[in-house]
């Protein structure tokens, strides 16, 4: 029996020191050749998992000095302390991976450097006090007219949405008359920076005053498509737009975290750290918006989509698409006549 017990216990170490390893070359893997995001997410956990071992080695010191005699008890609850500060950690860390999936679409950057010779194209470069932003700038007439600032979604990127409006004429022609401005997210395309709401929020402020300085500027439409909603909506509140077009939009962090994993209720709201309170921002805009939601949606619930249509005090365009995924909206013909309409109203 003993021989059996002691094989028992070889094993559990043997497997523990297997697992302990495989998860740090993991980590290691994740902090080397991981994107940025990526990286956060492998210091974090690599991060937390040191402090709570750290922490067991100053508690199990205190227990023996103090001479507890209840040690089962006491470790018992360490580990339950260990396991739900393991996992809180995780899951802050792991939540902007999946929002903040950042892209540089290299091969559009190329192909729109060749537009920029005959000015079609202008590459933007905007200085702030958290590094250089990155964007480009469509120019559809001449001289100043009114300018659709986009903030984009989720693993898209200024270069890439551009060129497509730049050779798609069937999107084009919806920007008639508009001037189309795109600038990169904070560690998205060649911008610099970390992402974050508040990241996102200092850059859609920056990006429209800056438009606002240009010549070439009269007045300016926001528009925002999923993660990007949630901005425009903020610059919306804080500045003074011409119009403001959101499609698939949310109504605040906690329902993008919950349609991926539906925990965030009650205590485990605290882990949210997208919070993005479009319901809160909804109140203090002062123009009629266009939202286009989807109830084939499944990034962003309809639901989500409606509470938030609910806080516009002058009013809300709320047009439902039918039968569209999260990732066609671009592509519908519909909702880009109701984009057309919009602007040209």
């Amino acid at each position: 029996m003993k021989t059996l017990i002691n094989k028992l216990k070889k094993f559990k170490t043997s497997a523990l020191i297997g697992l302990v390893g495989s998860v740090t070359v993991t980590l290691l893997w994740f902090i080397l050749f991981g994107n940025r995001n990526v990286r956060t997410l492998g210091i974090s956990i690599l991060g937390a998992a040191v402090v709570i071992f750290v922490l067991k080695i100053v508690y199990d010191f205190v227990i023996e000095k103090v001479g507890f005699t209840k040690k089962f008890l006491a470790n018992e609850l360490f580990i339950l302390f260990a396991l739900v500060a393991f996992l809180a950690t995780t899951i802050c860390a792991f939540a902007p991976v999946m929002l903040f999936a950042s892209v540089h679409d290299e091969r559009a950057q190329k192909r729109l450097s060749a537009y920029v010779a005959n000015g079609r194209v202008e590459e933007l470069s905007l200085e702030t006090a958290n590094g250089t932003l990155h964007g480009w700038f469509l120019h559809n007439v001449q001289g100043s007219a009114p300018t659709v600032l986009y903030f984009g979604g989720n693993n898209e990127d200024a270069a890439g949405r551009v060129l497509q409006i730049l050779e798609n004429e069937n999107v084009s022609s919806i920007f008639n008359g508009y001037h189309f401005a795109f600038i990169d997210y904070p560690g998205y395309g060649n911008s610099e920076g970390v992402s974050s709401e508040e990241s996102f929020k200092r850059m859609g402020l920056s990006a429209y005053d800056c438009l606002m300085n240009r010549e070439d500027v009269s007045k300016i439409t926001l528009m925002g498509y999923s993660l990007g909603t949630g901005v425009a909506n903020y610059v919306a509140g804080q500045r003074q737009p011409s119009g403001l077009i959101l499609m698939a939009p949310y109504a605040d962090g906690y329902d993008l975290y919950n349609s991926y994993a539906d925990i965030f209720h009650g205590p485990l709201r605290a882990l949210v750290s997208f919070k993005m309170r479009s319901v809160k921002f909804a109140q203090t805009v002062t123009v009629k918006p266009l939202l286009l939601a989807s109830k084939a949606d499944e990034e962003v619930p309809y639901e989500s989509s409606v509470r938030l249509f609910e806080q516009y005090e002058k009013g809300c365009n709320f047009v439902t698409i039918d039968e569209i995924g999260h990732n066609d909206f671009w592509g519908t013909q519909e909702v880009l006549d109701e984009i057309e309409k919009y602007l040209k109203q």
